[in-house]
């Protein structure tokens, strides 16, 4: 009886062995299929193909060629080509009073900006010779259908760089190609007369000043002003300081077209008269001058004359032409002087 006991006692473990070891597999592998499917739910689902499109490069911008430099002027130029006006800058203002220039060095510069317009442009001066007798040519006070006078100025600045001889060693002569900028960049027409602020440069010289003149005939086309007061113009003011920063002897101011050479200063000056006879022995144009029957106030010509500069104001023949063969010979005379 108790060898039959122990024989159902091995037979109980046995089976209680077994039933643990099933229940264990059954645990075993319940666990890995319940990780399989966690970690099937949380793997990613394939990145798809991602195309990368190059970014395209530019193809760098083919340099123009240089345009060949033009040849002397001929004698008469219908249209010749300006030289261009710098484009003012959108910042710039344009200043109260110019301050003055100082002499430039001639190994370094030969252009001078001596202020600027209304509407910031520059004024620009071109220098030839390094002498201490110092002479100035003006051109474009009136820009517009005065445009002539700046390629006058222009061709006289083409033939000066070729011909750099031409000017004697005593000698320093300065060219302002345009007085008036914003005139000459507004129109080669009437209305390019006057400067941005609609005042006639020409009229607003501390010499004989007035707010207002007779007009009746003469250039009363457009209405132009003197300047609240003398002086009142950026243009004006920068042309008086650099007349009065150098030692200028002699002044030629070029305008188109009243038929003849007029001597500055009311009444006119002797100096400003000689020379006005050295021109016209120089030249076809006339002196004295065809008289206008117009006032003149306010004048550059005037104001230089009173403040001791031999000036004048040569007239050129018409609207188009620049009369440059003409000019020449008034150009070796006016240096040689």
């Amino acid at each position: 009886m108790q060898h039959t006991r122990k024989r159902q006692s091995a037979a109980n473990k046995k089976l209680f062995s077994l039933v643990m070891g099933i229940w264990g597999i059954v645990l075993v592998l319940g666990v890995g299929i319940i990780i399989f499917l966690l970690t099937k739910e949380a793997s990613p689902a394939p990145l798809a193909a991602t195309t990368i499109v190059p970014t395209p490069t530019n193809s760098p911008t083919p340099k123009l060629p240089t345009p060949a430099p033009s040849e002397t002027p001929s004698a008469t130029v219908a249209a010749p080509t300006l030289r261009p006006t710098a484009s003012p800058s959108p910042t710039l203002q344009p200043p109260t009073q110019t301050p003055i220039p100082a002499t430039p060095s001639p190994e370094s510069t030969r252009l001078i900006v001596i202020g600027y317009s209304v509407a910031g442009r520059p004024l620009e001066v071109y220098q030839f010779g390094t002498g201490s007798t110092e002479r100035l040519i003006v051109a474009g006070i009136h820009g517009g259908y005065e445009w002539n006078t700046i390629a006058l100025a222009d061709e006289l600045i083409e033939y000066l760089e070729q011909h750099p001889e031409k000017v004697p060693a005593g000698v320093k002569l300065y060219i302002l190609r345009s007085l008036n900028p914003d005139g000459e960049a507004r129109s080669q027409g009437y209305d390019g007369r006057a400067n941005e602020n609609g005042v006639d440069i020409n009229r607003n010289f501390p010499a004989d000043w007035q707010l207002n003149w007779n007009r009746n005939g003469c250039w009363d086309y457009r209405p132009i002003t003197a300047g609240e007061r003398p002086a009142s113009e950026p243009e004006t003011v920068a042309v008086m300081s650099f007349i009065q920063a150098h030692d200028i002897d002699a002044l030629i101011s070029y305008h188109s077209a009243a038929l003849g050479i007029f001597p500055g200063g009311k009444p006119p000056t002797p100096a400003s008269i000689q020379l006005a006879e050295a021109i016209a022995a120089a030249s076809d144009y006339a002196y004295p001058p065809i008289n206008t029957g117009c006032e003149y106030t306010g004048q550059l010509t005037d104001w230089a004359a009173q403040v001791g500069v031999a000036a004048v104001d040569v007239e050129l023949t018409n609207h188009t032409d620049t009369d440059f063969e003409q000019n020449l010979k008034i150009l070796a005379m006016f240096l040689r002087r």
